[in-house]
């Protein structure tokens, strides 16, 4: 214990009365301040007081906040002067009058003593709660940034920051592991004076980078390593002159460990040696285990992100094409029709049904139709604007949302607007046209195209879509490769259309259909041979409809095969009663393509017909156009027929598009000559008698068998006559119209009797 005095007499005598437990020494006249400030007491008389007080208060001023306590000694014998005693609590702790014996000596010391030890405490305990109340605000201000980042370089970026700015730290950087075989850490974030020292060598945690023995104990133990003297801490030797470059004196090392993922560290260093006391690495623990769980909250934040990213893309996109679905177009179009309201963006919805395509799927199977549906996908994206988009609606059926914006370059007048969609609408029917090889074959598949315009047809997307969907229904109705622009007419048809359809579903249940049979009879001697089994509808009111106005419908909702396999049922079982009076006729019977697919199979005709006649007593009459829908298969199938003794006609022969290289492979045995032909028989200047001519030349060369439709004058039927002989059937108004069954009977009935 050092006890500073004013002269050297009076050190001899504390010396004496003190004993060995003190250290006395007279520095007050030096000029010391570093010896002074050593000492824990100053001892000074009343003359040296008033000698030395500005240099005592200059000492205790520089000991402040801890006090430097002074004892000021006066001879009771003599009169105190008043100076000293208003010096008390200034210049003075505490006045001893002399003489005076050891022990109360000795006791005023200690009492002065232990004043210094306090506030020596004090001043710890102070420095601590800086510190603490310090590593408090920095917790909170790095809390604040935990919540509020929005990534992960921002989250860690800014706590780095906020660090050395709250505190007396000159730096703080975030690495994480990036290599598990090396060990080897990435520095991520860090800020501060001394960051240079972060490029000088590579940080990692397993045996040899520099660095590693303080990195990897915090990671493997998963514990806070604190380091309070670099320069004498043996690990980090070759850290050492680095650090003391950079004024780098104490450092801590907080482990990040994740539930998965990478670990990773938050290091922090100070150019003070035994900066971190035990409150503040607790503070600083506490945060980083909540950087832990901020980053925690954001890769979650992120996972959940990503996921509703996919569930957004599964949800608005078509798997098979990755084209956008209807989900996407309803929900985009629906936006861009709200905010139209304030603008003047117009546009139109394009409705593709693709033509033949279930052929190619029943034919060829689904992996080939998907195929084909990924190339028709693939030519609207081609074709289309980029502005435009493109959409699988389900199945063939695809949409393409066209919109003019005058921010973009578009135009906003009807006029303009409805050549736009025409001209898109044709690009897309023309680039659809083009052959498509998929599956080892050709294809020749087409689109029908309906067009609804905003805002003049709807103004939601259902709307809209339902519009054009009603367009293309008219435009399919036209043909392959038409389009049509939806009007509130169309709209009132499609109603009707689906009054149709469900008043054929009553009557398929009810059995309301009947059959008429028209005669078919030879040239010469007017003899009827075979019937032709004709469908009607009749109605409550006593109307009776012809085929045209309901088969479309039957065809295009599938109704047709039920209907179909009916019609070829009741007319064998009628021609069984025709046989079993006596009537040996043949029967004509007109089969759809439908009824051929899919998976269509020739023993399927043959238990229709064989319980009643025998197949060969049956004419399957197909068009001429279906036989090119599918060449191969379709020839395949007829092939089969007729080894099962079905006889095959080609009815409407001359208005499609086969040719005679396909007509010698087909097991056909009739071409039904089109009445179009017949009709032009007799006038002056038309081809017609030349053309019935070489169809029959080429049937007789084949060895066909020829019926002629729609003899509508004995002329006619003479001219058949005189060209074909009795190779050629006819049938037509000339001799009778279809008529009921019973009718027919009386007609048979009238010619056995002649």
């Amino acid at each position: 214990m050092t006890i500073a005095l004013a002269n050297r007499a009076n050190a001899a005598l504390l010396k004496r009365m003190l004993g060995q437990d003190f250290q006395v020494q007279d520095v007050l006249a030096e000029e010391n301040d570093e010896a002074a400030l050593n000492a824990n007491l100053i001892i000074a008389d009343t003359t040296l007081l008033q000698r030395y007080r500005e240099r005592i208060l200059h000492l205790r001023r520089q000991a402040a906040p801890m006090i430097l306590p002074v004892l000021l000694v006066a001879d009771s014998r003599t009169r105190v002067p008043a100076y000293s005693s208003a010096e008390l609590g200034h210049s003075v702790d505490d006045i001893l009058h002399i003489p005076t014996t050891q022990a109360e000596l000795k006791a005023r010391i200690a009492n002065l003593l232990h004043l210094r030890v306090l506030s020596q405490e004090q001043e710890m305990t102070r420095q601590k709660l800086v510190a603490i109340v310090s590593a408090l605000r920095t917790l909170n201000a790095c809390d604040t940034i935990l919540v509020r980042s929005r990534s992960e370089e921002e989250m860690l970026s800014s706590l780095c920051r906020t660090i050395v700015d709250e505190e007396d730290y000159n730096l703080a950087w975030v690495g994480f592991a990036t290599d598990q075989a090396g060990k080897a850490m990435e520095v991520r974030a860090s800020a501060g004076a001394a960051g240079p020292f972060l490029s000088e060598f590579t940080i990692g945690w397993g045996q040899n980078p520099k660095g590693s023995e303080m990195v990897g104990q915090s990671l493997h133990s998963g514990k806070a390593r604190v380091v309070n003297d670099i320069a004498h801490e043996p690990s980090l030797a070759s850290l050492k002159d680095h650090a003391r470059a950079h004024g780098l004196a104490s450092a801590i090392t907080l482990p990040l460990i994740f539930e998965s993922g990478s670990p990773g560290y938050l290091a922090i260093t100070s150019p003070n040696p035994d900066h971190f006391g035990h409150e503040e690495c607790q503070l600083l623990q506490r945060i980083g285990d909540n950087l832990v769980f901020g980053l925690n909250a954001l890769r979650t934040l992120r996972e959940s992100q990503h996921q509703s990213a996919e569930i957004h893309h599964l949800a608005f996109t078509d798997a098979l094409t990755g084209l956008p679905n209807r989900h996407h177009l309803v929900h985009y179009l629906n936006g861009m029709l709200d905010a139209a309201k304030h603008t003047e963006t117009s546009g139109a919805v394009l409705f593709i049904d693709l033509d033949r395509f279930k052929l190619i799927n029943d034919a060829l199977g689904h992996e080939v139709g998907d195929r084909v549906l990924i190339q028709v996908g693939q030519r609207l994206q081609d074709t289309v604007r980029n502005t435009d988009q493109v959409i699988r609606q389900r199945g063939d059926e695809f949409l393409v949302l066209m919109i003019d914006d005058p921010r973009q370059g578009g135009v906003t007048t009807r006029e303009q607007i409805i050549i736009n969609a025409c001209t898109l609408a044709d690009r897309i029917i023309s680039s659809l046209a083009e052959p498509l090889v998929e599956g080892g074959f050709t294809h020749h598949i087409g689109a029908s195209i309906g067009i609804s315009l905003y805002p003049d047809h709807g103004r939601t997307a259902t709307v809209l879509i339902e519009n054009a969907d009603k367009a293309m229904f008219e435009a399919k109705r036209q043909g392959s490769g038409c389009r049509r622009m939806f009007s509130e007419d169309l709209s009132a048809n499609r109603q009707q259309r689906f009054t149709m359809e469900s008043r054929l579903r009553e009557a398929l249940e009810n059995k309301e259909f009947e059959l008429h049979y028209q005669p078919i009879f030879e040239l010469d001697s007017c003899r009827i041979v075979a019937a032709e089994a004709l469908v009607r509808w009749p109605q409550a009111n006593g109307d009776v409809l012809m085929p045209g106005t309901f088969i479309p419908v039957l065809e295009e909702t599938g109704m047709i095969r039920p209907l179909g396999d009916w019609v070829l049922e009741t007319a064998a079982r009628q021609l069984k009663a025709w046989h079993a009076q006596g009537y040996m006729l043949a029967m004509t019977v007109n089969v759809s393509l439908n009824q051929f697919y899919p998976g269509c199979i020739a023993e399927k005709f043959v238990s229709l017909v064989k319980p009643h006649v025998d197949p060969r007593w049956i004419h399957l009459e197909v068009t001429e156009n279906a036989l090119m829908i599918d060449p191969e298969a379709i020839e395949i199938l007829l092939e089969k027929l007729h080894r099962k003794g079905f006889q095959i006609a080609i009815d409407d022969f001359g208005t499609g598009y086969s040719s005679l290289s396909r007509l010698q492979h087909l097991s056909i045995q009739t071409l039904k000559i089109d009445r179009s032909f017949i009709n032009e028989l007799g006038r002056p200047s038309s081809k017609g008698a030349a053309l019935v001519s070489i169809i029959q030349q080429m049937a007789t060369s084949l060895n066909l068998h020829t019926i002629a439709e729609g003899i509508e004058t004995d002329e006619q039927r003479r001219f058949l006559l005189e060209m074909a002989g009795a190779n050629c059937w006819g049938q037509g108004f000339w001799f009778s119209r279809a008529i009921l069954a019973h009718e027919f009977e009386a007609l048979l009935k009238d010619q056995r009797q002649t």
